[in-house]
């Protein structure tokens, strides 16, 4: 709590200032506060933040911001110190209402009064020039929102930069591209204030129109001089260590820049080189680093040379203030100058597609350094296209010899598109300075491929193949992949012969990309891609495929088809018990493999001892990046001997194609005396120490790095236990002897430590060279240790072996609960002193959470004196309560002098924390059911009579507390003088609360706990900040969304709220508000409430979950910025939808409007999808929609309001779609989503009219219309009855008409009118209805659509299948009826049956015969047809209306 004080002078007022002093790194200017009193100037220490601002608002002058340096300097040690530890909220005027340490102590003088913390600060007016603000350059930054923000390039235009130039005391300035001045990283499209208007007559760029949105976009940047500005004068240079090579540098009233590469060619770099004095140069891309921290502006862009100048000046370019875009950057027009030639490249050292990579540069030969250049594999695959192939890969070390003579340096950024290292941006040709490179010891080399490749960098001889396939290298799965296929890889790699090895040789590589095609060859192919095949390949459809490799000889190569076993990493283990230990390896076709540890036994490691004179051995399965590189593969498997062979050879075994899929290489030990035997130190009754292993009686111990519960397990049922966890080894002694093992990797389901794989046995003494991490156990600095169990543990969901918990007995191979019937203290000590614990309390009711496993049918009965639970009576019986049994074990007597306490530990104070409360002997939870301030009241005043009252809050449940919820449903009135004399309930299983949900915390105050907001623009909005009796805290949020907005402005008496950007007047939503403002940790210098999140139904932000609560003390940090809040008396709401972005009514962005705040915004379009296309587009008169992704119909402006959008089908109206909330998003204006609305409705009206019947020539006339639809809302004329129309997106209509030949019929007359997308039927036909004429009618307009009524789908669903009948029998009689026909009029010609018509990507339309074949006919582009079905068979005419002689019968 804050002291009022005051400040008594003398002479004068207080007075204010800062003063200029020392430049920090960098060159920036730094100003020290100081104060005046009673006369003398003197200094202030540690100014945050908000006392930054606060100085430099105070001192007047237009600041109206300020910022703290972390510069630390100046006169420390001398002269008066009258203010230090000052803490400002921001909205104060003066410096002297912040709260402060103290002010003018007698001791001020001294130079620890102030230590270090004499940080200096700058002061701001409305606009800034960044990075750096003392320069006449740089990024524009304003000041809006209380805070400042960079300023859009968009429109910025000359008019602007004069506004901004004079407004810092310019007389002019020139408008700049491409954010200049940047840091590399920000010239990204960044969210910006924009878009800015300025006239002449505007003096400040706030004053200036600002659109009001936001926008991604670069940043405005501005050169800013008093001098006149004057085009033509300037200089053009080489910025070159070399003198030749480098890049082009402009130099315009003292400032350097560079030229855009945008038409920069080798025209432009030859005049750039010729006024260099020398004879031609080559163009290429520069990359621009940031070395100097900052990237300088594009003078020149477009340049365009005809190569006859003799400077750049002479050629046409956009220069110096009109330069207004650049597409490139990162990367600026760069030359290399020769009088010889240019850049030529060579391979050298190797074959045909692999060697070192020479290079020419002014006709002199040399090599690349690797080391120097980032040689990496985008620059060999240029390389490497350059020559003819289509990828490569890197050599490192002068894989292919060391080259002679020059070594040069380019730094190459290739991104993988290139044909050519010259078309690769570069940082240009210089001798290389370097010791290591100039050795040639880091000769860049390169391995070319066109079509297919091995993986192995080291030996290109084998290797898992590839082939090369869209751009892409997929991996050949070993289906059908044989010695023939083996072939035709390695010939075409330039071996003379190959064969195959099967089952991923070289070990699993689950992230290769597979091609799920098989190859298989004949061997005649000359290329790999010949052999691919349609056929799938084996375990694509679980992921399991096996990949395909081969091993390739040369022609001078003699293959040997053998197979030859020998040793490779043996040694010995022991000296004084002669053990050894190694790896069996095999030679085949020249190569030396490994053998796999499938099948491998202790009958194959007996025949590999007793051939080295050993007496016995045994094996292990040695886990990879051991001794064997992953370059050699697997040759052999299945290894099957019977012990009494003199070698390998003489077992029987697998070859490479026939492999298992093999992960681990076979080891052995060989020894003269006893095996291997495993204990725990301290005996054989041992249940926790220390791991020993005794080789050949030789004692030893296990190194820990990787040693896990599933290690420990195996060991502990090998050992005769039920099972095991790992112990800390620090709470043993230190263990002696051989280190034997280290890196085990057991699985759980081994039966002996001996089966699961290791890193090899006491390799640390041997003469291999053991990994970093053994080094960690070689002095027994982490030896493993572990803790078994006979038959019983204490556990709580997934975690086992616990203080307390649910008790667990190993019973038939498995762990079951014991059943909670007849449970008491009695059996639960007995497990405890089991458990090593002095006493223990029972629990029942399945008091530690949900349990779905079995519970043991046995009840026990103890009289406490027994040491084990299974010494105890047992009673076979089934679980009636159908709950287990828990126990809470202690070494401790428990209290009986007190009721209430706090949980100890880091998130509870003397005032704060969860609850704990005991009944009978038991201390427990409270289950947050029911707890809320009235019964925090009563706990907090029976807790310590100091306290007035206190304030309910949860905490989220943790899994290894190991305490029991104990009461529930609490219901106080408040004025009871302990919690349990409230009304309660004891927890069982089987009620409301579950033992996972929150636990009940508490707050106790002396006077009072309040929120409060502050430093806001209006007295709704601002920082929250709570406050318990006196003492202000900052709310650290971890989620602070507009859910917890909400509650805060209800518990302040509003009725809705929106998040704020942190220290800005910015709603979330607003891209202008980032994500990344909202994920910025921060040190709190006050105490701190930790909110977790908010359901929204609680009445208080202490109702909602927290992590940690109210954290004590100073210094704090918190991973998220303060919570800032604007509230509303009204509730927010999305109101309308709407669709924006197009001029179409059904095609658009979608966007909604929240009136509240006055604010259209956009919908992100994570998981946007057609279901939610389709509620935007119903909510817009339409029945069904597209969804459309990625701002296709163009990015909106403003706020982002929806994000993860999910509705269901049924819903209405947008708003009622479940999402991440109002303006919660993680997305930007590229991510809006749009729709495309249509109508899917089709109807039947079918009339009937009688009249008498006369001869009739009917004609059918189609016509087509294209057409978009607009706004659904206005009510279509009447559709006629013969007219039948289609509209989606483009809308093809057809219509019907029929001609009398007499002009009064009276006939029998059917009409089916049939309207499909877009259209309604409003009337029936009346016998008066007079049909259109040909061509005229039935086309759809903007003002037709309307919905589908019910009782037209009731209509629809009674008449189509009755039309679907009378169709199918009008077709079976026309089928009968032509076949008669067809044996009466053998010679007539056939005529069409069956038409069927297709609309076509171009949205045409065309008729087909499918029957008999007949030609398509194009109606939208053949023109305009009339198809007349005559009355000589029903035959269709095709006739041209200009010209009636062009009748054609078909």
């Amino acid at each position: 709590m804050a002291e009022a004080g005051v400040l008594c002078y003398r002479t004068s007022a207080v007075e204010f200032r800062i003063v200029r002093g020392p430049s920090s790194f960098g060159g920036s200017q730094n100003y020290y506060p100081q104060i005046k009193y009673d006369g003398r100037w003197g200094r202030v220490c540690s100014l945050g933040t908000a006392a930054a601002n606060v100085f430099c608002r105070q001192l007047g002058q237009g600041y109206v911001s300020g910022q703290r340096n972390y510069f630390y300097g100046g006169s420390r040690n001398s002269g008066r110190n009258w203010l230090r530890y000052v803490y400002c909220e921001g909205s104060e005027t003066s410096i002297l209402q912040c709260a402060n340490y103290d002010f003018g102590r007698p001791d001020s003088t001294n130079s620890n009064f102030c230590g270090y913390s004499v940080n200096s600060l700058s002061c701001f007016k409305s606009v800034r020039l960044r990075p750096y603000d003392d320069k006449s350059y740089g990024l524009v930054s304003a000041f809006k929102n209380n805070q400042f923000n960079y300023v859009c390039d968009k429109g910025w235009d000359q008019t602007e930069t004069d506004v901004v130039c004079k407004e810092l005391g310019y007389k002019t300035g020139l408008p700049l591209c491409c954010s200049a001045f940047s840091y590399a990283y920000s010239t990204k499209k960044f969210t910006r204030m924009g878009d800015v208007n300025c006239s002449a007559n505007d003096t400040s760029l706030t004053s200036c129109a600002f659109n009001g949105t936001t926008q991604r976009c670069l940043a405005a940047s501005v050169f800013c001089t008093n001098d006149t500005v004057n085009t033509t004068d300037f200089t053009v240079s080489l910025d070159s260590e070399s003198g030749y090579s480098g890049v082009v540098s402009v130099t315009y009233m003292g400032l350097d820049g560079h030229i855009c590469r945008d038409d920069w060619d080798d025209k432009d770099a030859t005049v750039m080189c010729k006024s260099l004095g020398f004879s031609g140069g080559q163009a290429y891309y520069h990359y621009r680093t940031r070395n100097s921290g900052e990237l300088p502006p594009f003078w020149f862009s477009n340049v365009n040379c005809t190569g006859n100048e003799t400077t750049l000046a002479e050629c046409s370019y956009t220069g110096f203030g009109k330069v207004r875009r650049c597409s490139d950057v990162g990367h600026a027009a760069g030359v290399l100058c020769y009088n010889k030639q240019g850049t030529f490249f060579r391979l050298a050292g190797g074959g045909q597609n692999y060697g070192r990579v020479e290079v020419s540069v002014e006709g002199v030969w040399g090599t690349i350094c690797d080391y120097r250049t980032s040689w990496s594999s985008l620059d060999a695959k240029a390389f490497c296209r350059s020559i003819g192939f289509a990828d490569g890969s890197v050599q490192k070390g002068s894989a292919y010899g060391k080259g002679s003579g020059v070594v040069w340096d380019n730094y190459w950024r290739c991104n993988g598109n290139e044909t050519s290292l010259n078309q690769c941006s570069q940082t240009g040709w210089t001798v290389s300075s370097s010791s290591l490179c100039n050795s040639h010891n880091r000769d860049a080399s390169v391995y070319c491929y066109q079509n297919v490749r091995l993986s192995q960098e080291v030996d290109k001889s084998m290797g898992y193949v590839q082939i090369y396939q869209g751009d892409d290298w997929k991996t050949v799965c070993s289906t059908g992949f044989n010695d023939s296929a083996a072939r035709v890889v390695c010939r075409e790699l330039g071996f003379a012969d190959g064969r195959a090895v099967c089952c991923s040789a070289f070990g699993p590589k689950p992230y290769l990309d597979m091609l799920n095609q098989t190859v298989q060859c004949s061997g005649n192919e000359e290329s790999t891609q010949e052999c691919i095949t349609d056929k799938f390949c084996d375990g694509a459809a679980d992921g399991s495929m096996n990949y395909a490799s081969v091993i390739c000889q040369n022609a001078s190569q003699v293959i040997d088809e053998g197979f030859n076993f020998t040793i490779q990493g043996g040694h010995y283990t022991s000296e004084r018990n002669h053990s050894y230990s190694g790896f069996a390896v095999v030679s085949h076709l020249g190569v030396t493999g490994k053998i796999c540890n499938r099948n491998w036994d202790n009958n194959a490691a007996r025949v590999v001892c007793t051939g080295l004179g050993f007496k016995d051995g045994l094996v292990y399965s040695h886990v990879r990046g051991g001794v064997l590189n992953d370059d050699e593969p697997f040759l052999v498997a299945g290894v099957n001997c019977t012990g009494a062979e003199t070698s390998l050879e003489n077992c029987t075994f697998r070859g490479p194609l026939d492999l298992d899929n093999c992960s681990a290489e076979a080891g052995f030990l060989c020894f003269n005396d006893s095996g291997v035997t495993f204990r725990i130190a301290g005996g054989d009754k041992s249940m926790e120490g220390l791991v020993e292993v005794l080789v050949g009686g030789e004692i030893g111990t296990i190194c820990g790095r990787g040693w896990n519960n599933a290690d420990a397990s195996v060991l502990c049922k090998q050992l005769g236990y039920a099972d095991g966890e790992t112990s800390n080894s620090e709470d043993f002694q230190f263990g002696k002897g051989q280190v034997w093992l280290s890196n085990i990797g057991c699985t759980g389901q081994e039966k002996s430590l001996l089966d699961c794989a290791h890193n090899g046995w006491n390799i640390l003494d041997s003469k291999i060279s053991p990994s970093f991490s053994d080094y960690w156990c070689r002095y027994h600095l982490n030896d493993a240790g572990v803790k078994c169990y006979d038959n019983v543990q204490l556990s709580i969901g997934f975690e086992k072996f616990l203080s307390s918990g649910r008790v667990n007995v190993y019973s038939a191979g498995a762990w079951r609960a014991v059943c909670s019937d007849g449970w008491s203290d009695s059996e639960a000590r007995v497990v405890c002193k089991q458990k090593g614990y002095k006493t223990g309390q029972a629990v029942s009711g399945s008091a530690f959470g949900e349990y779905t496993g079995p519970i043991l049918s046995s009840q026990f009965t103890c009289n406490g004196s027994e040491d084990y639970l299974l010494n105890c009576s047992r009673q076979d019986s089934p679980c009636t309560s159908g709950s287990y049994a828990s126990a809470v074990c202690s070494n401790e007597a428990n209290a009986t002098d007190e009721r209430v306490r706090f949980v100890s530990g880091v998130t509870s104070t003397s005032y704060s924390g969860v609850v704990q409360v005991r009944i009978g002997s038991l201390w427990g939870r409270v289950c947050s059911n029911g707890w809320d301030d009235k019964a925090a009241s009563v706990a907090c005043r029976e807790l310590d009579r100091r306290f007035a009252g206190g304030k309910a809050f949860m905490q989220p449940y943790r899994t290894r507390a190991g305490v029991p919820i104990v009461l529930e449903s609490l219901s106080c009135n408040g004025t009871e003088a302990s919690i349990q004399d409230c009304s309660r309930v004891p927890w069982k299983s089987n009620q409301t609360c579950s033992y996972e949900n929150n636990t009940a915390a508490m707050v106790c105050y002396e006077q009072d706990i309040s929120f409060s907001l502050v430093g806001g623009n209006t007295p709704n909005s601002g920082r929250l900040e709570l406050r318990r009796d006196g003492l202000r805290a900052e709310i650290c949020a971890r989620t602070w969304t507009s859910v917890e907005a909400k509650v805060a402005c209800q518990q302040l008496g509003y009725s809705d709220g929106i998040p704020l950007c942190p220290e800005s007047g910015y709603f979330i939503g607003d891209p202008l508000c980032t994500r990344s403002q909202f994920t910025t940790g921060r040190a709190i210098s006050v105490w701190r409430w930790t909110l977790r999140e908010c359901e929204g139904v609680e009445k208080s932000l202490l109702s909602c979950s927290t992590t940690d609560g109210w954290r004590d003390g100073f210094n704090t940090y918190c991973i998220r910025p303060p919570a800032s809040v604007h509230c509303f008396n009204e509730t927010l709401a999305i109101t309308r939808t709407r669709l924006a972005g197009q001029d179409s009514s059904n095609f658009g962005r979608v966007e909604v409007y929240v009136p509240e705040l006055k604010s259209w915004g956009t919908v992100c379009d994570d998981l946007w999808n057609d279901v939610d296309a389709t509620v935007v587009c119903k909510e817009m008169g339409f029945s069904k929609g597209k969804a459309l992704h990625s701002a296709v119909c163009g990015q909106g402006t403003g706020p982002i309001w929806l994000d993860n959008v999910k509705c269901r089908g049924n819903e209405t109206s947008l708003k009622q779609c479940s999402s991440a909330g109002l303006g919660q998003h993680n997305c930007d204006h590229t991510e809006d989503a749009c729709v495309d609305c249509f109508d899917e409705t089709v109807s039947t009206v079918m009339t009937t009219r009688e009249t008498t019947e006369m001869p009739t020539k009917t004609t059918a006339s189609i016509s087509v219309t294209t057409t978009r639809e607009t706004t659904p809302t206005t009510t279509p004329t009447s559709t006629k009855p013969t007219e039948l129309s289609s509209t989606a997106k483009t809308t093809t209509t057809m219509s019907s008409t029929v001609k009398s030949s007499t002009e009064q019929s009276k006939s029998t007359e059917q009409t089916t009118s049939v309207v499909t997308p877009g259209q309604k039927s409003t009337e029936k036909p009346t016998s008066g209805s007079t049909p259109p004429s040909s061509g005229s009618f039935g086309t759809f307009t903007p003002e037709e659509h309307v919905g589908m009524g019910p009782e037209m789908t009731i209509l629809v669903a009674v008449l189509v299948p009755i039309l679907l009948i009378i169709i199918i029998a009008a077709i079976v009689v026309g089928i009968l009826w032509y076949k008669a026909r067809q044996r009466g009029k053998a010679s007539q010609s056939s005529v069409i049956d069956t038409p069927v018509s297709n609309q076509t990507m171009d949205g045409s339309l065309q008729m087909t015969n499918v029957m008999f074949g007949m030609e398509e006919i194009n109606f939208q582009n053949a023109g305009p047809y009339n198809i007349t079905l005559g009355d000589s068979g029903g035959g269709f005419t095709k006739e041209s209306t200009d010209d009636k002689a062009n009748l054609v019968k078909f």
